[in-house]
């Protein structure tokens, strides 16, 4: 589908681990917004307390697959990835990173894969929807919806400073970090009484 349209070295590219340095392909126009190498760095720099080794991770409106492609490349043992429009951009750069066969790539509207997706639990759940289009709250509530948060796991999720995180009794706020003008990323657990 975007074979014509394909750009690389536009500065996506995988920052540590196994595939590192590999420059991982975009597609031309504003149909993805790929999360910039320093706030992926940063999001990752922050996880380091936490090990990804062995981890099973969710890249939700996954665009080039950059955040569970790096999850992969630090070690997680597989990553689901969803995507409506970039299914085949997805699997091109899980190619070009050695990762699939640790992939899988869903091609469907985001409601419906997680729905799918429902009886299977993931340690590391990664969003970056498109911004102001009143998809954040709605992917949280189908996360929390079809139980896909491991108890301790931890949902990140990248959206708009216009936009903000509802109060919810299921789940807690643990951290939230701005990067430039606009992007806001969120920390968020499953609540825990007591912690």
């Amino acid at each position: 589908m975007y074979n014509k349209t394909i750009r690389v070295g536009d500065g996506v590219r995988i920052i540590s681990g196994k595939a590192r340095g590999r420059i991982l392909k975009s597609p031309a126009g504003r149909l993805t917004r790929p999360t910039l190498d320093r706030t992926r760095e940063s999001l990752f720099n922050i996880l380091t307390a936490t090990s990804l080794h062995d981890t099973h991770v969710l890249d939700i409106f996954a665009g080039t697959g950059a955040l569970g492609l790096e999850a992969l490349s630090r070690g997680a043992k597989q990553g689901v990835f969803i995507d409506h429009h970039t299914v085949d951009l997805i699997r091109e750069n899980g190619k070009r990173c050695g990762f699939l066969e640790q992939m899988e790539i869903l091609h469907y509207d985001v409601h419906r894969a997680l729905k799918q997706l429902q009886g299977r639990q993931f340690h590391f759940i990664f969003a970056d929807p498109p911004y102001n289009k009143r998809l954040v709250n709605d992917t949280i509530s189908d996360i929390f919806h079809y139980h896909l948060l491991c108890p301790d796991g931890l949902i990140l999720m990248e959206h708009s400073k216009e936009e903000s995180i509802e109060v919810h009794p299921l789940y807690t706020v643990i951290r939230e970090k701005s990067y430039g003008k606009d992007t806001r990323i969120t920390f968020i657990r499953a609540y825990r009484e007591g912690v």
